[in-house]
């Protein structure tokens, strides 16, 4: 069984501006001032929420900020069966 990562923080701290940016659900794309007023392009954003880490910008002009840790035994068996239910959902759909 492959391990995963759990996030449990997902943000960046813009060295130009010194704006935080957390982003806090799927598809919660953040970004900071000096992004937004540049056209993107200066500054950075953040993406992804607890499901996965996406940021943009020059890597120099960030910082992460972001917490992770390894999922542990009961929380990888709970994730491999709602996988797998999930799945087999679909393929029941499949054959109707």
């Amino acid at each position: 069984m492959k391990r995963r990562t759990k996030i449990i923080r997902n943000a960046i701290r813009c060295k130009k501006c010194g704006e935080v940016l957390e982003s806090k659900h799927v598809h919660d794309w953040v970004c900071c001032k000096c992004f937004r007023e540049s056209g993107g392009r200066e500054g950075c954003f953040c993406d992804g929420g607890l499901e996965y880490l996406r940021h943009g910008g020059n890597p120099a002009d960030y910082e992460s900020l972001c917490e992770t840790r390894p999922f542990t035994d009961e929380e990888m068996e709970k994730y491999e069966a709602e996988k797998q239910a999930f799945y087999n959902s679909w393929k029941r759909r499949g054959d109707e």
